[in-house]
């Protein structure tokens, strides 16, 4: 498959069918089990309320942040909600396809996590050009999604952010071990990544400055720079894809400088973040492994049977891409222990890394990648390639039918409460025309997200009086001095209201009383 004397530094056109196929039958999958969307009206609170005051700025092209950190401020860029307002223009506005926006968000989110899944069988076959191969890729993806279905099914961000990251790994390996063909890859999900938290600040420059480490070293810099004049082609995405989503960063920076990113420093330097010990650490690395007793095993015995796999079964250009895998995941484990250590403030809160998920799965995609290639050999080529063939077809088989059957493969409906629409027209017609000013209790934050959701969509005015919540709600929906003197003022009281307060009206689990009593 390698050119000789170029280090596999070649574009070599894949089919078409090698993203086209998984990312169809994913998705369709995932829309028969999900098919509820087209039909039932949802209506989202919480964390989907949050982001969907956003995704409302991202339609009209005004959105420059991304979704809100609970230490107070915004990750770094908006691509996900302007993602999900895509599917939303789409499927709502256009096609009339489902009842409601969180609807459509959630099908904007199946679409990508789906062809993130695609673009990682993509590769793998870019270094087979084997249908076996990518059939395990397929097959060894599909189990991760098995593992925690909602890495693919959810549109709580760090779910979302686990897909992405797998691919990015697998595809900074690619490009590692010589596959200038995927560094658009490895731009898509590293920007995507790096707008959806600030962590991505400090993993996505350091495995990529490590993938062109090790391109520098294979095949020195003057060599490596004649590549680059020699194929401008490969690197044009690049640059578009850089250009698009640098700009609203850049633009926010220009508009509120430092933005976000004077509380990204001010947070590193804060007693918050870091402080933990050695143990600690290895603890909580050890738990994305196997969150059980003899964790340690795991990484051990997987690494141990990975460069087994890749040094002896695998040959050639094959071998280059599984250690190279390996090299990166490595990279990947490191930043996370340098992370952790200095960024994260609770380590019994794992969800701040489930993307580091990605190390199992690269390691068993090494092994199971390694193996489906080697099969073959002792009984011929014909026919051992049609073992191959059908022994990963069978396990991707096998996957895709205990995902369908899976519980879980359903979209949560946890945050969504449908007594939102009832209960913004109750309090808009107690306010008589007035802007509708909301004074919480911090519980009741959640159903005020998609109250303020809710109203925007039909036209009724609301704000909060208190700035504390501008990182939440947007400055948008916090309150004027004016409005707050002139409106209806409400208290929104979870669990509950003081006693002998007349209470007008009870939602989601909140009281609402008049501010004036």
């Amino acid at each position: 498959m390698d050119r000789p004397g170029h280090q596999g530094w070649h574009h070599l056109k894949r089919p078409a069918w090698t993203w086209a196929v998984p990312f169809a039958a994913l998705f369709a999958l995932l829309c028969v089990r999900n098919r509820f969307l087209f039909t039932a009206r949802l209506y989202e609170q919480g964390d989907g309320g949050a982001n969907s005051i956003l995704i409302a700025q991202a339609k009209h092209f005004t959105l420059l942040v991304g979704n809100y950190s609970r230490e107070g401020f915004h990750h770094p860029g908006p691509a996900y909600m302007y993602a999900q307002a895509a599917g939303e223009w789409l499927l709502l506005d256009v096609l009339h396809a489902v009842p409601t926006a969180w609807n459509a968000h959630m099908l904007a989110v199946f679409a990508l996590n789906c062809a993130f899944v695609a673009m990682g069988v993509m590769v793998v076959y870019g270094w087979t050009r084997s249908v076996a191969a990518a059939a395990a890729c397929f097959g060894v993806l599909l189990a991760f999604i098995i593992w925690y279905p909602w890495i693919a099914t959810s549109d709580w961000m760090p779910n979302m952010y686990v897909l992405p990251y797998m691919i990015f790994v697998i595809a900074a390996g690619s490009v590692a071990a010589g596959a200038a063909r995927d560094v658009w890859i490895v731009t898509l999900s590293g920007w995507l990544l790096i707008h959806g938290h600030a962590c991505f600040l400090l993993f996505v420059p350091a495995i990529t400055a490590a993938s062109v480490a090790i391109v520098m070293w294979r095949c020195g810099w003057r060599r490596c720079l004649d590549l680059f004049r020699s194929r401008p082609g490969l690197w044009i995405p690049v640059a578009v894809i850089s250009f698009v989503f640098a700009l609203p960063i850049a633009a926010n920076l220009a508009l509120h400088w430092p933005g976000n990113f004077g509380d990204y420093l001010s947070y590193g330097k804060s007693g918050r973040a870091g402080g933990h010990g050695p143990r600690q650490i290895l603890d909580y690395l050890l738990w994305f492994w196997w969150p059980h007793a003899g964790a340690w095993l795991v990484p051990i015995a997987g690494y141990a049977v990975a460069v087994v796999v890749s040094w002896w079964l695998a040959g050639g250009a094959l071998r280059r891409f599984l250690l190279a895998l390996l090299v990166i995941n490595l990279v990947s484990t490191v930043v996370l222990i340098a992370y952790a250590a200095i960024g994260i403030d609770y380590l019994s809160e794992y969800y701040i890394a489930y993307f580091y998920w990605s190390a199992p799965l690269v390691t068993s995609l090494v092994i199971a990648v390694g193996v489906v290639q080697a099969l073959g050999r002792p009984l011929g080529r014909p026919l051992g390639r049609r073992v191959a063939l059908a022994l990963a077809a069978a396990g991707a088989v096998a996957a895709y039918v205990v995902l369908a059957l899976l519980p879980s493969a359903l979209a949560s409906t946890n945050d969504i409460d449908n007594s939102l629409p009832s209960a913004v027209a109750t309090l808009a017609a107690q306010a008589h025309g007035k802007m509708i000013v909301l004074h919480i209790q911090h519980p009741a934050w959640v159903p005020v997200t998609g109250f303020l959701v809710q109203a925007e969509r039909t036209g009724v005015r609301v704000c909060v009086d208190d700035p504390w919540y501008a990182f939440l709600f947007t400055s948008p929906f916090i309150c004027t001095p004016a409005q707050a003197a002139t409106g209806a003022g409400y208290w929104f009281y979870d669990p509950s209201a003081p006693p002998g307060a007349q209470v007008l009206l009870r939602f989601s689990g909140v009281m609402v009383v008049p501010a004036n009593t």
